[in-house]
């Protein structure tokens, strides 16, 4: 027990020993020159000791050993170490770095051990390179065992699972040993392994996920190797054989040997240079060194991957951010060397030729890839592009081609619609950019991306005139696909022409065309003809139209205000997209409307279209007079009113009457009417919209009735003492008429006598002047609304349910705007009564419903003028309610007989003895159902209603309450009214409507009707 004891304490006291040399040792490092030759080696002799009981020290030891030993490699021996010395040394540190060294030799291993090693290796190699002497010695035959198995232990380590510390140690020997060894031959038969490992390391994907610091080490260690051993000035010299006295254990340098090596570096740099896409830019630039080394030192050597080196190039530069370094390094030397612009020119050329043909390919990133190389490249070499100017205009037309092609019949449309509904959205009408056309496929949409940003580079150059040029004068040749594809890239060139190389002719009058201003105009003309001419059966209309749309939007950016003078031709061409049934469409018309308004210097798009609403009337009037049936026209007016809202309204009087004149033109086109009247439908909509109309006022003040009061006992009492009063005088008047002779002369002239004594007194010095008739409120937009609602009497008849529904709902919508003005209003009720009481009879449920609303709704605000109308109909009420109780009778079990007798108030025999109170102190408490009752109701099928007629039953109430109310129909009326009402007369609206009326009869109704549900 003392022996384990001592024997740890002894453990101890060596490591604390180490520790303290350790710190001396690094104190004596800050201070140069106090160091030699003669004292690292007295140091190295405690040192040396510790290492030869490397079996019972503690690893900590060994490690403490190695630092030490670090120090006196870099600052004692100073280029003084002797051979020997160093070939013990670096047997020692291989040693150490083995991980199998615990198994054969020392009690354990860490991997701080081996970074010390590692470390330790590096400084005696850099040490070593310092003389000639330890140069020689290095590549000594008797060296040669040691040092290939340090170099064969650092490089497997490489490829290990050890930490990122380890690795990065390891490969500062390896470029230690490669400065070190100036025999360049004894350095290429290490070539092979270097190489080997370094790319299992720097391959992208392999099992130890390298560091990015590891990978960065790693490139520059070939960055360091590849001109020592492969540059042009190294092998442009090599024997074509070996000579025969060359050592074995070297390699012998040759032409053959510099063939198989250049293909098998080829095949290494395939794989390594896939580092392009790191997300690291210090691995990006190590990269991109080693690729400038290739280039400038290694041109002819290893020729055949310049294309490759070239590329990833370029793929570094498009991989960072437009300022990145890597650019303008990049940049710097392709101006400074001629030979690497020339390179990247024809590779720029051979990407052009090819990239048609990638574009039909499925790989999607070498697309991509393609046009992203293309771009850096015309970037990099900016005005130096005269060589693809020829052949980029096509190319570049065939590639986007392709990606559309491959998108034909995969684009998203929507439904074809003939009609735009009230709730189009409208979410973006303050938009003033436009959004990309969108393909199915997201990988094509990023295709199209990258084309952009290729279009961005090329517009900085002048050969983007040259290209624009030739690609607008092709816009309308080939197929759709290549129509479509010139359109595309030329207004994006255009675009990005004006944005990023803007001509001087667009600052200062030089007298000198425009090239831009003359490119623009002839695209300008070639998008209005894609306005205005019908649309094709191609897949691709709409993309036409919508990039006529941002030609349009880019020449009105361009002249500002002075673009008003063509508002004329264009504005109703870019409306006329509203119309559309794609929605894509119709957002870019709005964002087209916005800009042009913005550059116009219109506040917004409504005003826009209202101060030019004079060309729009004009073009719609035109379409439909002479014939156009077209759905856009209308449905233009229907955005515009959408979107400028009732101030459009008073512009829009004449074009009513061509919508009629179609109408009747075409009234045997079900779905074009449907159209119109939607449109009509609209222009209501929007019209009761106006300040003017949409004031509400008091029911009360609405009620266009004169009451008749309901005869009471009191009535009667007064009527009997009138008529006694009246009785009493007329006996009192023949009284006092004398009893004279029968008169002489004619009563007429005796009358005749009294007025020429009395003349008459003028009645109109005493009349009121009578006033002038009010004007309907908001006349213009009001005549509008009531002249809509006269015509819809001629299509109520029409044989299209939708269209007779579709005219019920307007009229519902114009009836309380125009009740605002009852000279106007009145005679409309006489125009559409006519018409609208057949519709009661209509085979359709839902347009008897309407008709019912309707109905109602004019009994409300004409009021008493409806009295002969609705007595004269009430027939027609009678048999309707019939209908609706022979359908619901059909289920039922109960008698609606008792819903039919006559109340007069002559045949009532009423025993109210018991009453000691007044009537109108009476109340009615109806029975509730017993729960049972109800429970089993719910259960009986032959109570079920239908929808259509429990439909009719809810308007027919709601109109018989609107007569109620309104309507001073005669009494029996009322009291068959009371009878058809009496199965919901307790519901609290129907109940209200009729109290109203007469409370009393309401009151009677109750009571008997409690009566009988208590028997």
């Amino acid at each position: 027990m003392s022996r384990n004891h001592a024997r740890g304490s002894a453990r101890k006291d060596v490591v604390d020993s180490l520790t303290k040399l350790h710190q001396s040792l690094q104190g004596i490092d800050a201070r140069p020159g106090a160091f030699d030759a003669k004292l690292a080696e007295y140091v190295f002799v405690p040192i040396s000791q510790v290492l030869r009981a490397s079996r019972t020290v503690p690893v900590r030891a060994l490690e403490l050993c190695l630092e030490c030993i670090s120090v006196l490699l870099r600052t004692g021996w100073g280029g003084g170490l002797a051979p020997e010395l160093a070939g013990q040394l670096l047997i020692l540190f291989t040693f150490m770095a083995k991980p199998s060294s615990a198994e054969n030799g020392i009690e354990a291993t860490s991997e701080e051990l081996r970074k010390a090693a590692f470390i330790c290796i590096s400084q005696l190699l850099t040490e070593l390179s310092h003389t000639s002497q330890g140069r020689q010695f290095l590549v000594a035959t008797s060296n040669i065992p040691a040092l290939g198995e340090a170099v064969l232990v650092t490089l497997d380590s490489l490829t290990e699972d050890v930490p990122n510390a380890v690795k990065i140690e390891a490969l500062s020997a390896v470029m230690a040993l490669v400065s070190a060894i100036e025999d360049r031959d004894a350095l290429a038969s290490f070539l092979p392994r270097i190489i080997s490992s370094l790319t299992k390391l720097l391959t992208p994907g392999s099992k130890n996920r390298a560091g990015f610091r590891v990978l960065e080490r790693g490139l520059e260690t070939l960055s360091l190797l590849f001109p020592r051993i492969l540059s042009d000035r190294e092998t442009k010299k090599l024997p074509a054989k070996a000579s025969q006295d060359e050592s074995q254990n070297k390699v012998s340098r040759t032409s053959s040997w510099l063939q198989a090596t250049a293909s098998q570096i080829k095949i290494a740099l395939s794989h390594i240079l896939k580092l392009r896409s790191h997300s690291k830019i210090e691995v990006r630039r190590a990269l991109l060194e080693l690729c400038l080394i290739v280039i400038r030192d290694c041109r002819a050597s290893l020729v055949e991957c310049i294309s490759m080196v070239v590329e990833t190039m370029v793929t570094l530069v498009g991989s960072g951010e437009s300022q990145d370094r890597i650019e303008h390094d990049l940049r710097a030397l392709v101006r400074s060397d001629s030979a690497v612009a020339g390179l990247l020119k024809e590779s720029l050329h051979s990407w052009i030729i090819s990239l048609p043909r990638l574009m039909q390919s499925k790989d999607d990133i070498g697309r991509r890839q393609i046009i992203q190389q293309v771009s850096v490249a015309l970037r990099l070499l900016n005005e130096d592009q005269n060589m693809v100017v020829d052949i980029l205009a096509d190319n570049l037309r065939s590639g986007v081609s392709n990606i559309m092609n491959d998108a034909k019949g995969l684009l998203v449309e929507s439904a074809t619609s003939t009609t735009i509904g009230t709730e189009l959205s409208l979410s973006n009408a303050r938009s003033t950019s436009f959004q990309p056309l969108k393909l199915r496929l997201k990988g094509q949409d990023t295709m199209m991306g990258e084309f952009k940003l290729l279009l961005q580079e090329l517009s900085k150059s002048d050969a983007a005139r040259t290209v624009a040029q030739d690609l607008i004068e092709s816009a309308d040749t080939g197929t759709s696909e290549a129509q479509l594809a010139s359109f595309w890239i030329s207004i994006n060139l255009l675009r990005d022409m004006m944005t990023y190389n803007p001509a001087i002719d667009d600052f200062l009058d030089i007298g000198t065309a425009n090239m831009q201003a003359e490119l623009l105009d002839d695209l300008y003309s070639r998008a209005l003809v894609r306005l205005t001419q019908p649309h094709t059966q191609s897949d691709w209309h709409w993309h036409f139209q919508a990039l006529a749309l941002e030609v349009v939007a880019l020449q009105a950016t361009r002249y500002k205000s002075e673009f008003r003078a063509e508002l004329g031709e264009t504005l109703y061409p870019v409306l006329h997209q509203l119309g559309s049934s794609n929605p894509e469409l119709r957002n870019h018309a709005i964002t087209c409307l916005n800009i042009l308004a913005e550059s116009c210097g219109y506040d917004n798009a409504s005003d826009l279209v209202v101060s030019n609403v004079d060309y729009i009337v004009n073009d719609v009037g035109l379409r439909l007079n002479v014939g156009d049936v077209a759905p856009q026209a209308p449905q233009v007016l229907l955005m515009m009113m959408r979107l400028c809202g009732p101030s459009l309204l008073p512009y829009l009087d004449d074009l009513v009457g061509s919508m009629f004149g179609a109408l009747e033109r075409f009234h045997g086109y079900p779905k074009l009417v449907e159209l119109l009247f939607a449109v009509l439908r609209g222009m209501a909509e929007e019209g009761v919209k106006a300040p003017q109309l949409a004031i509400t006022g008091n029911a009360d003040e609405t009620q266009h009735q004169t009451r008749e009061k309901v005869t009471d006992m009191s009535d009667v009492v007064d009527a009997i003492k009138k008529l006694r009063e009246e009785i009493l005088n007329r006996s009192d008047e023949q009284e006092e008429v004398p009893h004279d002779s029968f008169p002489h002369e004619p009563w007429k002239e005796d009358q005749k006598g009294k007025e020429e004594q009395n003349p008459p007194q003028d009645d109109d010095n005493h009349n009121p002047p009578e006033q002038p008739e009010p004007p309907p409120p908001a006349a213009r937009t009001y005549a509008i609304l009531l002249k809509i609602s006269e015509l819809t009497q001629h299509y109520l008849t029409s044989s299209s349910p939708t269209l007779r529904t579709s005219l019920l709902s307007l009229l519902h919508t114009t009836i309380p705007a125009l009740a605002k003005h009852d000279n106007s209003f009145l005679p409309l009720i006489n125009t559409l009564w006519p018409v609208l009481l057949p519709r009661l009879e209509d085979p359709e449920a839902y347009i008897v419903s309407n008709a019912l609303d309707i109905v109602a709704l004019i009994c409300t605000h004409a009021g008493n003028f409806m009295k002969t109308r609705v007595e004269s109909a009430w027939g027609l009420f009678k048999m309707l309610h019939r209908r609706v109780n022979r359908k619901t009778d059909n289920h039922s079990s109960r008698s609606s007989g008792k819903a039919h007798g006559s109340l007069h108030s002559a045949n009532l025999n009423l025993n109210i003895t018991p009453l000691h109170h007044d009537l109108s102190t009476l109340t009615l408490s109806t029975p509730a159902p017993s729960p049972s009752s109800t429970s089993l109701d719910a259960f009986r099928p032959e109570l079920y209603t239908d929808a259509p007629t429990r439909m009719i039953r809810e308007s027919f109430i709601t109109m018989l309450c609107a007569v109620s109310r309104h309507v001073a129909v005669h009494e029996e009326l009322f009291y068959e009214l009371l009878d058809m009402l009496e199965p919901v007369v307790a519901r609290p609206d129907v109940k209200a409507a009729l109290k109203q009326r007469n409370a009393d009869a309401v009151w009677l109704r109750l009571w008997k009707k409690s009566q009988r549900a208590g028997k």
